[in-house]
């Protein structure tokens, strides 16, 4: 199970997990999360910028349900060949 501290709630039962994050520049990173999120799991790919304190969420990203993540991954690997 998740440790609560690595975990995001938006309503009960929902919660996204920090699976990985960079820092693209001093003020913005790119976040990775998997979680559930009304009743489906999903994985998350997502901007998020600095604004005082906290980093928040942008619109710049990608939200699927986690069933596509073999066809994601064989999609990154064909571009990481070219």
């Amino acid at each position: 199970m998740f440790k609560k501290s690595q975990c995001f709630f938006k309503k009960e039962g929902d919660y996204m997990r920090v699976v990985d994050e960079f820092d693209i520049s001093d003020n913005t990173k790119l976040r990775l999360q998997k979680g559930d999120f009304r009743g489906s799991e999903r994985i998350d790919l997502r901007q998020y910028i600095k604004t005082d304190d906290e980093f928040i969420p942008t619109k710049k990203g990608v939200n699927f349900d986690s069933e596509w993540l073999p066809d994601f991954i064989a999609m990154v690997k064909k571009l990481e060949n070219e």
